[in-house]
C-alpha cells in the first residue's frame, strides 16, 4: 500500500506515506519546508532522513504524514512504526524518525506562526485519536525546547483526550551570541582549559611535527573517514554497534552540502584526535569527539575543540556552536548555556495503552517513594530499554 488520504474537515486532510518509493517523490517539497525550520535544517531536511532511513529502517515500517490545507502541504510529521517490547509487553509503537544519532525530533512546518503550529500538529493528534487506530503508544523523543517548539507540541496537547507522560531526554551545552573572535572566545575560557591547552601544545610541538588540519570537502573523504575511526578505534567511546558506517555516509552528505567540518591533530602525520563538526545556517554542531587514549596526557581532545571552536568562529562567522547531548560538565566549561530535550509518551486508549498508562504514570511513580520497591520497578524497566 503505497498511500492513503483523509479527510480532516472542509480545509484540511492527511496524506499516509508508507513506501520509500513515495518517500522519495517528496525531495522537493521536503526540502522547501527544511529550509524554513532554521538552525536544525540539517537534521530535518530530506537528505538526513533518507541516510538515516537506509541505516536504520530495518524491519520497522515507515509512516509520513503530509497534513494539506487545501492543495497545500503545511506539515510533514515523519514517523516510524515498530513492534517492540515495553515495560514487559509487546506494543506496536509510533515514534518520530530518528534514534541516537538525532540531536533533535520534530515536525517541519510552512508556518512561521506559533498558533498555525500548534493547529496542525493539532490535527496529527486527532488523525491517531480517531482515524489510524492501531497503535499502543505514541513516542516524542528529543523535542527541542527552544523556539517554542516544546511549548506548541504542549499546547496541541490539551486539545486531545490522549493520556499522556512528559519526561526529560538529555541536556544540550551550547553558546550563542557570537560576537566576538576566536582570540576573544578563547581568552575568556576558564584558566584551567586556557592553561592546558597552552602547555600540550608546547609539549606535543617539542615532541615532532605537530599540525591541525580541517577537512571540508569531499576530496579524500574516504580516506579521511578512515583516519576518523582508526582515532575512534583508540578512543575510550564504545564501539558503534547501531550504525558503524553511518558517520562515513553523513561526512559525503555534509560535504556535498558544504556544511562539514571535520577536524584533526595529527603528530608527526599520525592522527592523534579528531572531531566531527556541521556549520550550517549561522551554527556550528558538535556531532562527535574522539582521541587516542595513548595521547591523552597531552588533553589532545582540548587542544582540537580550541582550533575548531576558532575556526567556525573566524572563518564561518557562526553565531552558535552547539554540543547537541549531553551536559557533562568539560562540555559547560566551553559553552556555558544548557537547555533540555525532552519527550512525550502517548498512550491509546486500548488495553495495551490504558494498562500502560496506569504503569507509567500511577503505579512506577509510587514506587520510587519506597526503597522496598524499587527493585521491583527495576525489574520492570529493564524490560523495556529507555525509560521515559
Amino acid at each position: 500500500m503505497g498511500s492513503r488520504s483523509h479527510s480532516i474537515n472542509d480545509k484540511y486532510s492527511i496524506k499516509e506515506i508508507t513506501n520509500l518509493n513515495d518517500f522519495r517523490d517528496l525531495m522537493t517539497i521536503w526540502d522547501s519546508l527544511a529550509e524554513r525550520q532554521g538552525a536544525y535544517m540539517p537534521f530535518l531536511c530530506f537528505e538526513w532522513f533518507k541516510l538515516w532511513l537506509d541505516h536504520f529502517l530495518k524491519n520497522n515500517r515507515l509512516l509520513i504524514l503530509l497534513l494539506y490545507k487545501e492543495n497545500e502541504i503545511v506539515t510533514i510529521a515523519p514517523f516510524l512504526i515498530s513492534e517492540e517490547r515495553f515495560k514487559g509487553i509487546n506494543v506496536r509503537k509510533i515514534d518520530l524518525i530518528g534514534n541516537a544519532y538525532s540531536p533533535i525530533r520534530y515536525f517541519l512546518f510552512s508556518e512561521f506562526n506559533n498558533e498555525e503550529k500548534m493547529k496542525n500538529i493539532s490535527y496529527i493528534f486527532e488523525f491517531f485519536s480517531e482515524i489510524y487506530r492501531n497503535w499502543d503508544i505514541l513516542d516524542f523523543y528529543s523535542i527541542p525546547e527552544e523556539n517554542d517548539c516544546f511549548d506548541i507540541l504542549k499546547m496541541a496537547i490539551k486539545q486531545t483526550g490522549l493520556k499522556h507522560l512528559e519526561y526529560f531526554c538529555f541536556g544540550d551545552c551550547y553558546l550563542d551570541n557570537i560576537e566576538y573572535s576566536g582570540d576573544e572566545y578563547f581568552t575568556n575560557l576558564p584558566k584551567k582549559i586556557r592553561k592546558d591547552v597552552s602547555y600540550c601544545q608546547r609539549l606535543l610541538q617539542k615532541m615532532g611535527n605537530f599540525e591541525f588540519k580541517l577537512i571540508n570537502n569531499g576530496d579524500l573523504i574516504h580516506h579521511h573517514m578512515d583516519l576518523y575511526y582508526e582515532v575512534y578505534s583508540k578512543s575510550w567511546q564504545q564501539k558503534e554497534g547501531i550504525g558503524p558506517t553511518f558517520h562515513r555516509d553523513l561526512a559525503k552528505m555534509a560535504a556535498r552540502n558544504g556544511w562539514l567540518r571535520l577536524g584533526f591533530l595529527f603528530l608527526n602525520n599520525y592522527p592523534i584526535s579528531s572531531q566531527f563538526w556541521i556549520s550550517c545556517n549561522d551554527t556550528a554542531f558538535i556531532m562527535k569527539t574522539v582521541y587516542d587514549q595513548d595521547y591523552k596526557k597531552f588533553s589532545p581532545g582540548k587542544i582540537l575543540t580550541a582550533e575548531m571552536m576558532k575556526y567556525v568562529i573566524d572563518i564561518d562567522k557562526v553565531k552558535t556552536v552547539d554540543y547537541l547531548q549531553g551536559d557533562e560538565s568539560y562540555k559547560q566549561d566551553w559553552m556555558p548555556g544548557k537547555r533540555e530535550r525532552k519527550g512525550i509518551l502517548f498512550y491509546n486508549n486500548n488495553m495495551k495503552g490504558n494498562y500502560l498508562a496506569v504503569l507509567n504514570n500511577r503505579i512506577l511513580p509510587l514506587f520510587n517513594k519506597y526503597k522496598s520497591l524499587k527493585k521491583i520497578k527495576g525489574i520492570i524497566v529493564n524490560q523495556s530499554g529507555r525509560n521515559p
